[in-house]
């Protein structure tokens, strides 16, 4: 079943400047890999597949009713915010601020599939720790959980793999295969063709902000000569 449907489609993101999409169809239950170097519009087609840019000329339909999108730029302001409301400086003792359930909690989410989401996770003993002092795959954890709390029919993951260390990665890269085998519909955001895990296969490419090839990724595997 198509989920997403978009055809000759060019999308406002800015003032000047559009995304063009001219034919991708985008199935519940697949995993999409969309590959473009800096300035190529990833995160653009992130917000159009979520629903957030407006659409100028062409069709887009999407059938999704919950999508959850992880960035690390939503890791980011949440880091600031931690640091912002830091109040170590006025107390005797350092502050822990929010810990990693209620960053978990913050959208909302059943208490019983967090602690479920956390084992499945291997971040049980992280739950009450300051999200703050958390490493940076242990974050991707914790954004992840938070997301899939909203039991949501699409997740977008914007370059999810960027910063990990090689356990980290290999840690992440594992639970995603879960997800997929389970049924999850995912689209990550890659800089890099080799950052596309073997589960994935739908690619598109980016470049210019504009998606050229969109479809099964064994048209673009090297043939054996």
């Amino acid at each position: 079943m198509t989920a997403i449907r978009i055809s000759n489609a060019d999308f406002s993101i800015g003032e000047h400047h559009r995304l063009a999409i001219r034919q991708l169809e985008l199935g519940a239950g697949q995993c999409w890999s969309f590959v473009g170097a800096n300035g190529s519009g990833k995160t653009a087609l992130a917000r159009a597949l979520a629903g957030e840019l407006t659409l100028l000329s062409g069709e887009a339909d999407n059938g999704f009713e919950r999508i959850e999108w992880v960035s690390f730029e939503q890791l980011q302001q949440l880091m600031d915010r931690e640091r912002e409301e830091d109040e170590s400086d006025l107390l005797d003792y350092e502050d822990q601020g929010h810990s990693a359930r209620q960053i978990m909690l913050e959208e909302g989410g059943d208490a019983a599939l967090l602690d479920s989401l956390a084992t499945r996770f291997g971040i049980q003993s992280l739950l009450d720790r300051g999200f703050r002092f958390l490493s940076t795959g242990e974050t991707r954890k914790v954004l992840l959980c938070r997301a899939l709390l909203q039991q949501p029919d699409l997740l977008i993951l914007d370059e999810p793999f960027d910063g990990l260390d090689v356990a980290s990665h290999e840690g992440l890269m594992s639970l995603l295969q879960e997800l997929v085998a389970a049924g999850q519909t995912l689209v990550l955001i890659l800089n890099r063709l080799e950052e596309i895990p073997d589960f994935s296969d739908r690619l598109g490419i980016l470049t210019e902000c504009e998606l050229g090839l969109a479809g099964p990724r064994a048209r673009w595997r090297p043939r054996p000569s």
